[in-house]
Parts: structure tokens; C-alpha cells; sequence
């Protein structure tokens, strides 16, 4: 669903080729933040495409490569908008799910795989909101990020460095008890 509503978003704000969709969601990160993963998206063009959403406009040669500039239809600026009104009424509140699962459970490992599988977590969490950080002043170097988008990256930040916060207080306890 993110993957469909992300593409036809960027189809409804301009025309674009393949590769220009492919690009923007690898510059934004949107694997970390809106579970749409760059590689499909040739896969999700085609199947818009079969249902009439987007269709090609025009192609283009460059090198020894044809490429099709992508625009959306009517159908699909209907469908686009729908789907984004429709996903406002549903709740956006989301949850580290895997993390709590595996938390509820976590005691069931010996103290010193805990450890070991807390920092491992603690390390990626920092890897991740250093990424975000970059990310955010690339887009802001760039300004590509409309006014808002400041605090788009900020909710981000605070929900990573929340659950980074639980994590290491999870540790510390661990430390503290052995």
C-alpha cells in the first residue's frame, strides 16, 4: 500500500521516468521510514500501469537504453486520492511491534545473550538515526523538504531515540543486576 500511494504521490506531482522514482525513494530513505523498498518499484510501475493507473507517456533513448516517462492518470489521481483521504481515517499510531515481542520474551534468554542482543540493537538504533541526521541535512542543504518536513525528520528522531532510550535502560538494568 505504501509503495502504491508513494508512486502515484510522485506521479501526481510531476511525470517521471523509472529510474527518477527509483532515485528520489533511494536519496529518502523510504526502506527506513515507509517500508518502500526502491527495488520494486519497477514491478509496482507495471502493475499500475495494467490497471490503468499510470500509463507511459512518452520514451525516450538514452545511451543504449529506452526509458518510459510515467504519468498518472485520471483514474489513478482518483485512486491516489482516495486512498490518501481513506488512510487518514485509519490509525496512524504504529508500534516497534517486532521490538516488544521480542522483548516480551527476551528473559527467557541467558543475561549474557540478552546483553549481547541489546547492543546489537543499541548499535543499529545509533547507525540509524545517525543516517536520518545525514539525511535530513542533505534535504535541507537540497531544499527539497517543503517547510513541514522539518518536523517530519524531528518525529522521526524522537521515536528512534525513544525506543534507543529503552533499550540501553534495559541494558543498564541487565548491568546492574549481574
Amino acid at each position: 500500500m505504501n509503495a502504491r500511494l508513494m508512486i502515484l504521490g510522485l506521479l501526481f506531482e510531476s511525470d517521471k521516468h523509472g529510474y527518477e522514482v527509483q532515485k528520489w525513494l533511494e536519496i529518502s530513505n523510504t526502506d527506513l521510514w515507509a517500508d518502500v523498498k526502491s527495488g520494486s518499484i519497477y514491478h509496482a510501475l507495471k502493475k499500475m500501469e495494467q490497471e490503468k493507473l499510470i500509463e507511459v507517456k512518452n520514451r525516450e533513448m538514452v545511451g543504449n537504453r529506452q526509458r518510459s516517462i510515467y504519468s498518472i492518470t485520471e483514474n489513478g489521481k482518483e485512486t491516489f486520492l482516495n486512498m490518501l483521504e481513506n488512510r487518514w481515517k485509519q490509525s496512524l499510531h504504529a508500534f516497534p511491534s517486532t521490538m516488544y515481542v521480542l522483548l516480551t520474551f527476551y528473559e527467557y534468554l541467558p543475561i549474557s545473550k540478552r546483553k549481547v542482543c541489546l547492543s546489537t540493537q543499541i548499535t543499529l538504533l545509533e547507525e540509524e538515526i545517525q543516517q536520518w541526521n545525514k539525511g535530513k541535512k542533505l534535504k535541507m542543504e537540497a531544499e527539497v523538504v517543503p517547510e513541514w518536513g522539518n518536523l517530519l525528520f524531528d518525529n522521526g528522531l524522537a521515536h528512534l531515540e525513544a525506543d534507543l532510550h529503552l533499550l540501553r535502560s534495559l541494558l543498564a538494568k541487565l548491568n546492574n543486576e549481574a
